[in-house]
């Protein structure tokens, strides 16, 4: 027999949350039993048998009825070196999403300032917010989606800015000049921004932790390092902000395997460089599948925007002819994320750059079926 629980008086139930929160939607993705699954901006390359063989061996030989360490300080050092920095300004946690609701909880909570978050950008900073009843104005995006120093709203004393760069899911990226000048004229504003997507870009922000104690960089081993699964987020800032974000991060929060498997990679430069020039090889595809794309959107109503990230958006000119080419896709096996329903996004798409015979076979679908306006 399977008991059922008593459900509460919704009234009273609903005195405890955010009106937000409870209109809002839980994380959803859309399930398809599909070929090409190109929605999620997952690296293309698994883990080579052998790698996956050493850790479970390595994992064989520990105690799992014991806790992990709570802050493992071998993998923190080695996570440190890698980005290249010192083992002081950097934490790690259970995912970059975890690490930025962190970051946001403790940074507005003696706030004076404001809060901007960019717009376009990774739904997470203003969901939470709203979730959380935490005020917030928007850094709204130009016309052509890019970053606009000139239109950032005014950041009185106190405040704090959250962007990403590249930004998901636009592919846009703010320049490593505009965010120092943004640092330089607003020194008592907390700066956060979310490199999630730093290892294919530009211009990385790194080196401006030298010069500037308002700056929190978020990382994540998701994307180029193909950890997608083992839920691993890092935050880089002065040895202070470090200190008080490790206050507010629970112990014990990365698992076991998760630590063996980040250390187990970076004590290896082979296995570094498999996967560092897999991220070479992202972005040399990209640009091929890029300009394919805009070849084919020019004749037939859409625009692809330019990216640093592992992704491309794609944009229609109806969201009608969006939704179509959403379908007309997954009947040919390849998901996208339909992102239309955000701000300033309709008509937009998100496609994940994959491997080459995944991109060739992006660009066969697209030929085949949405290079005519009337199909588009």
């Amino acid at each position: 027999m399977v008991l059922e629980a008593k459900s509460p008086e919704l009234k009273w139930l609903h005195s405890f949350f955010e009106p937000k929160l409870l209109a809002g939607k839980a994380y959803t993705i859309d399930q398809h039993q599909i070929k090409y699954k190109l929605d999620q901006n997952e690296c293309h390359l698994d883990w080579p048998v052998d790698l996956k063989e050493d850790i479970c061996r390595q994992m064989l030989n520990l105690q799992w009825n014991r806790y992990p360490n709570p802050y493992d300080e071998d993998m923190h050092q080695l996570i440190a070196s890698y980005y290249g920095v010192k083992r002081a300004n950097f934490i790690a946690g259970p995912g970059s999403n975890h690490m930025l609701c962190v970051l946001l909880s403790i940074l507005t909570k003696k706030m004076s300032g404001k809060l901007v978050i960019a717009r376009p950008s990774f739904p997470l900073y203003e969901q939470y917010c709203q979730f959380h009843g935490i005020a917030y104005e928007a850094w709204t995006l130009n016309s052509q989606l890019q970053y606009d120093v000139q239109t950032l709203p005014s950041l009185p004393e106190n405040s704090v800015l959250i962007f990403a760069s590249p930004n998901n899911p636009v592919g846009n990226a703010l320049s490593v000049e505009d965010l120092e000048s943004i640092l330089t004229q607003h020194p008592s504003t907390m700066v956060i921004a979310d490199e999630a997507y730093f290892e294919f870009a530009k211009e990385p922000y790194t080196k401006l932790l030298e010069s500037y104690g308002n700056l929190i960089l978020v990382r994540t081993f998701s994307k180029a390092m193909a950890s997608a699964s083992l839920r691993l987020g890092c935050v880089l800032a002065s040895d202070e902000v470090i200190e008080i974000v490790k206050k507010a991060t629970l112990p014990f929060s990365i698992n076991s395997f998760s630590s063996t498997a980040v250390s187990t990679i970076l004590k290896s430069e082979t296995y570094k460089a498999l996967f560092l020039n897999a991220v070479d090889e992202l972005k040399e595809e990209r640009e091929h599948l890029k300009t394919y794309l805009q070849g084919i959107g020019a004749r037939s109503g859409f625009q692809v925007l330019e990216s640093e990230a592992n992704f491309l958006l794609l944009r229609w000119r109806e969201q009608e002819a969006c939704q179509k080419a959403y379908q007309t896709l997954i009947r040919n096996g390849i998901l996208t994320r339909n992102v239309s329903a955000g701000p300033m996004l309709e008509g937009c798409l998100r496609l994940t750059v994959g491997a080459k015979e995944e991109n060739e076979y992006v660009k066969k679908i697209f030929k085949e079926n949405l290079s005519s306006q009337e199909l588009a």
